[in-house]
């Protein structure tokens, strides 16, 4: 069972970057596959004083890229992009059980399940932006 006294709340979400090259001007109406591939890290900040907020912090590195299903070599598009994430403890939360339960794989998990679709959404949004039809690319870890 979850300790509301242990339960992080997103505080922000930030774009740290995006970088996308389209190398064709005008996008053809062709089959087109997409390449994703997420990099996540998950980091505990413990606070300098003893009034401070422990915090903890989710980053998300995605690189793609597009390419014809028919000539998966030859890419049309190449993406990148970073994203931050950022969470609060409680006040009140000690020190040793926030560590602890950071250390869980369930923990981690339940930050990334509110970051990761944040981040899939604003990739996928640049991406319409540039012509490319993505509707079917999950927005979910």
């Amino acid at each position: 069972m979850d300790a509301p006294n242990l339960r992080p709340r997103l505080m922000s979400f930030r774009v740290l970057s995006f970088r996308a090259e389209n190398k064709l001007p005008n996008v053809i109406q062709s089959e087109i596959g997409f390449e994703m591939t997420p990099t996540i890290n998950l980091g505990l900040a413990l606070p300098a004083r003893p009034d401070g907020q422990i915090r903890g912090m989710v980053t998300i590195q995605m690189a793609g890229r597009a390419a014809p299903h028919n000539s998966p070599d030859e890419p049309l598009a190449d993406f990148s992009a970073s994203y931050e994430a950022l969470f609060v403890y409680p006040k009140d939360a000690p020190e040793a059980d926030v560590s602890a339960r950071f250390e869980s794989e369930t923990h981690q998990y339940m930050l990334v399940a509110q970051a990761f679709p944040l981040a899939s959404s604003h990739f996928q949004r640049e991406l319409m932006a540039m012509g490319f039809a993505v509707g079917n690319l999950p927005l979910g870890i």
